[in-house]
């Protein structure tokens, strides 16, 4: 670690991240360890993570042999990392009142420290009717850094997307010049999805009525939407912007409820994926079908198009690019982008589960680096005080907030 990590700097660190439900699994743990009521079913109660390392490279384990290495690049410079690849030694640790991920109940290793949320703690706990206050669990600070999102949809709702749009005359006639299976990418070509029409399909009271003529498709035809788990920052984050909730919860009332599996019709299939590579993949697989699909993808993800992988792309919303520049955050930067909202940072605290000491250290650390730190998708408020790429509004930890300048 390097002297940004404060008391850990210089020393070796491990850390066993999961994506598995999303990112509200870094408070999931804790509530149930807490004895969250639960009503709803939104805390899995278990989750799985990767063996201890120094147990992976035995024989019949994970990799059988030392780690490979994979170079990331931060600020300009390349840090070689261990790592071990498609690893299926997995422990599945179980979180209830009287039990904290195993019998010897270890910070860090039995149960997990914390983490970074897309949304706060409130957002989430609105959303999922959680009961407990977030002083049951530990502390949550903002970290006034932004993460950008995105509409990503199959090929051939890209496609028609783009007849649309020269229909309209938006757009070049050569633009839809393309196919469902190879449409124009160029960014010159790149088409808009209004808002309203993602809500049409993302709210439950209206996704009955979908299919593919929604978008210009033919009447009957199918539409994918391709969502996240309840418990995803990403689907908090997507809830917001395209139902506002639960932001707009109060006595006016106006939050729309989002659209579950169980709502699917015969020509609007929802989905709901775990993880940001379940959408990109069910994306791909529309594609394969011939079908449209969309669905939200935080802004640090890039599609690297083969003939039978990642075929999916990002679309503008209401006319503005999500990724007109190389790190795909240029005009959320701006304000002519509205769909980000602020990283959390939670740290576990309290007598029930609380963080170890040097995990305490590593999350404070990342709260304070991140605003330093040149990330596709990822830049700092003027609040942060930072010097990495800095935006020019803030929503001051308040997702709910809009962005003031």
């Amino acid at each position: 670690m390097s002297s940004a990590a404060g008391a850990l700097a210089g020393k070796k660190v491990v850390v066993y991240h999961t994506v598995e439900g999303g990112s509200f699994n870094a408070y999931a743990p804790h509530l149930s360890m807490a004895g969250e009521p639960n009503p709803n079913g939104y805390l899995p109660g278990n989750l799985k993570r990767i063996n201890d390392v120094a147990l992976l490279g035995g024989g019949g384990k994970c990799a059988a042999g030392a780690a490979g290495s994979t170079n990331v690049t931060l600020n300009g410079v390349s840090y070689p990392i261990a790592r071990y690849n498609n690893c299926s030694d997995t422990v599945t640790k179980t979180f209830t009142a009287s039990l904290k991920g195993d019998a010897a109940g270890r910070p860090g290793q039995s149960y997990p420290d914390g983490g970074f949320s897309d949304t706060e703690y409130l957002i989430n706990k609105q959303n999922l009717d959680i009961a407990l206050n977030l002083s049951s669990l530990g502390e949550e600070v903002a970290t006034n850094v932004g993460q950008a999102f995105g509409v990503a949809v199959s090929y051939p709702l890209y496609l028609q997307l783009q007849k649309n749009d020269v229909a309209a005359g938006i757009l070049a006639a050569t633009c839809d010049d393309g196919s469902p299976t190879a449409p124009n990418l160029t960014p010159a070509c790149q088409p808009s999805l209004p808002a309203q029409r993602y809500t049409a399909i993302a709210n439950r009271d209206s996704v009955g009525g979908v299919d593919g003529s929604l978008f210009g498709g033919p009447a009957g035809s199918i539409v994918n939407l391709v969502r996240r788990v309840p418990t995803s920052g990403t689907q908090s984050a997507s809830n917001m912007r395209f139902l506002s909730k639960p932001c707009s919860t109060g006595l006016s009332q106006g939050a729309l409820e989002p659209a579950r599996a169980t709502d699917s019709t015969a020509t609007a299939i929802v989905s709901e994926q775990s993880s940001t590579g379940g959408v990109k993949s069910a994306l791909n697989t529309a594609t394969g079908a011939s079908q449209f699909a969309l669905g939200v993808v935080s802004m640090e993800n890039t599609p690297a198009p083969t003939a039978t992988t990642d075929r999916w792309a990002f679309v503008k919303l209401d006319r503005v690019s999500p990724n007109t520049d190389a790190q795909q955050r240029a005009e959320a930067m701006e304000g002519s982008y509205n769909f980000w909202y602020e990283l959390a940072a939670f740290t576990a605290g309290g007598s029930i589960s609380p963080a170890s000491s040097s995990a305490a250290a590593l999350i404070t650390a990342v709260a304070a680096t991140l605003g330093e730190s040149d990330l596709k998708g990822i830049f700092a408020t003027p609040v942060a005080g930072s010097s990495g790429p800095t935006s020019k509004g803030a929503r001051l930890g308040n997702s709910c907030q809009p962005a003031v300048q």
